[in-house]
């Protein structure tokens, strides 16, 4: 049996890195498909509309934010069980099937810190954009955002099983 003390680290690494990416992912979609239709519904587009969702987009920015320093973290943390496994070769490798999944993946992430990035600082200072213009892109980068993080999402399952599979 393996000592409690043995797992405790790898068990509270692995929390947070699937806790920060709960709150970004999980933020994304409840903004996307409860939060911003239900103040459309409600209040239209008023001032108190543009307001709250100006609002809304900050506090959420800062847990993006925060999720973003997090997964680095705890991914950087991971990383070393895979490579001390022999299954993860290095940063952006594609010499086995796992790294390969797994730089995929970093490579939507880093589209992820983009996007949201985009869409947090910049498309709100952009003067040549009329109101609606913003407010289509911010609901673009959004969705755009959702994909990803749906697609990092499908390939940590994914090796995740690849992990946990027996070596041949």
């Amino acid at each position: 049996m393996v000592p409690i003390s043995a797992v405790i680290a790898p068990v509270l690494i692995s929390f947070f890195h699937d806790t920060f990416t709960a709150l970004w992912i999980g933020g994304m979609l409840a903004l996307a498909f409860s939060v911003l239709p239900a103040i459309k519904k409600i209040l239209g587009k008023s001032k108190e509309t543009k307001a709250l969702n100006a609002l809304i987009k900050k506090k959420l920015s800062l847990l993006t934010y925060i999720s973003m320093v997090g997964l680095i973290i705890t991914g950087l943390l991971m990383s070393r069980k895979a490579e001390i496994s022999g299954l993860y070769t290095g940063f952006l490798s594609f010499g086995t099937e796992y790294s390969t999944l797994l730089s995929i993946k970093h490579i939507l992430y880093f589209v992820m810190i983009s996007l949201s990035v985009f869409r947090s600082l910049i498309v709100d200072r952009v003067k040549k954009f009329t109101p609606e213009q913003k407010q289509k892109l911010n609901m673009l980068t959004l969705m755009l955002n959702i994909l990803a993080g749906l697609a990092v999402l499908f390939l940590s399952a994914y090796t995740s099983v690849l992990a946990s599979l027996p070596t041949p």
